[in-house]
């Protein structure tokens, strides 16, 4: 199809997308191995009881992967709201049937024979609501638009009531990319920023107690990350250590295996605080290189939804790619301390079976919009088609 000067044409898909993701699966197998033998001992499992339950969420996932990027990305919109009242489903049996797990104070897990974190489907769910929502040519206040944010905000509300503020915050945060991506109007957001400010400012002059917005144990942690070098034997303990294990580091790391921190220091040194081993391990040179990986799948996702021909398809993308991306900034920012302690796992690399298959089938979604993009009419492009 021809118009305004651009061809559509179909492709196998985006090679460096799918080669950067494999990469960082690798990366994330071959750090649960160092980080998880030295917690095997401590809690009394077998040596690789950890790598066996990581490899097959990586099997799980591909699957996932690999069927959606076969499945036309289209045929996702007769699905959303079914998709999206069955995560509520998932989430509301959390929060009041005996199949949901507490674990540190949050009851976030679904026990189905084996450990399940819904509040991980939300964000597809999410992204599927809104793209489906700002791709219609439709004016803003409607009836679609009531059941899209009430089924959407249902979902975003029963996560931070598990409690889950740093889910519901990268929740919040795919919902102000793909509304300013989608080309409305932004005097929604402008409204919006004005009202965060307000409350920000209450909060400064004690005119509202922050207190009962949020838990206890949350609060604590603002508090220690404001002031990270004074409970460092209590509260500040995780942090403390997840720089001390990145600065051991130096440029080129202690060697693959050989960190410290991992023995019995850092808590959750396979799941949130992975970065910091890996850090350690393979230095300044091995840390930086991954953040690179992360980028180059947001400049891969950027590029994927600026060619791609249908609004829905280009919102996909940019809710998926930011969902990634956003979820590995705020991982890398907590365990560098650059901000408050989170629950936040490090996408492809964390040990955690929900998250890694979300990722992974979100990845194989994209790769389905890549199939079809548009290219600009050129002699280069007719030659080319004439060959084929």
């Amino acid at each position: 199809m021809v118009k305004n000067g651009y061809q559509e044409i179909k492709t196998d898909g985006d090679r460096e997308l799918l080669t950067t993701t494999i990469i960082l699966i690798v990366i994330g197998f071959m750090a649960v191995v160092s980080a998880s033998l030295p917690l095997c001992v401590t809690k009394h499992l077998p040596p690789f009881y950890y790598v066996f339950q990581h490899l097959f969420w990586i099997i799980i996932g591909s699957v996932g992967m690999w069927f959606f990027s076969k499945l036309d990305y289209n045929n996702l919109r007769r699905f959303t709201f079914s998709f999206a009242f069955g995560v509520i489903i998932l989430l509301l049996m959390v929060k009041f049937t005996p199949l949901g797990v507490t674990i540190n104070g949050a009851r976030r897990w679904l026990n189905l024979g084996f450990q399940f974190q819904p509040s991980e489907l939300t964000k597809l769910a999410l992204i599927m609501l809104l793209g489906n929502l700002f791709s219609l040519k439709k004016d803003v206040f409607n009836k679609m638009l009531f059941k899209h944010l009430i089924t959407a905000g249902l979902m975003i509300f029963i996560v931070l009531k598990q409690p889950n503020l740093s889910m519901t915050l990268i929740l919040l945060g795919i919902s102000f990319c793909m509304y300013v991506c989608s080309g409305k109007t932004l005097k929604y957001i402008f409204l919006g920023i004005i009202m965060l400010a307000g409350f920000f400012v209450m909060v400064k002059t004690n005119v509202i107690d922050l207190s009962q917005y949020i838990e206890p144990y949350q609060l604590q942690r603002i508090m220690n990350w404001h002031n990270s070098d004074t409970d460092i034997q209590g509260e500040g303990y995780q942090v403390f250590h997840s720089l001390v294990a990145i600065s051991s580091g130096g440029m080129f790391g202690s060697g693959y295996g050989s960190g410290k921190e991992k023995l019995g220091w850092l808590p959750e040194s396979h799941t949130d605080f992975i970065f910091s081993v890996i850090s350690e391990e393979i230095g300044f040179i091995g840390s930086l290189f991954v953040i690179l990986l992360f980028l180059t799948l947001l400049y891969r996702g950027i590029t994927i939804a600026l060619k791609c021909p249908t609004t829905y398809g280009r919102l996909l993308a940019i809710g998926i790619i930011f969902s990634i991306t956003m979820q590995a900034f705020f991982n890398i920012s907590v365990a560098t301390s650059f901000l408050p302690a989170t629950g936040i796992t490090l996408p492809f690399i964390s040990y955690g079976g929900s998250s890694l298959a979300v990722s992974m089938s979100m990845i194989g979604i994209l790769l389905n919009v890549s199939k079809t993009k548009l290219t600009r009419i050129t002699r280069v492009n007719i030659d080319r088609q004439k060959k084929i």
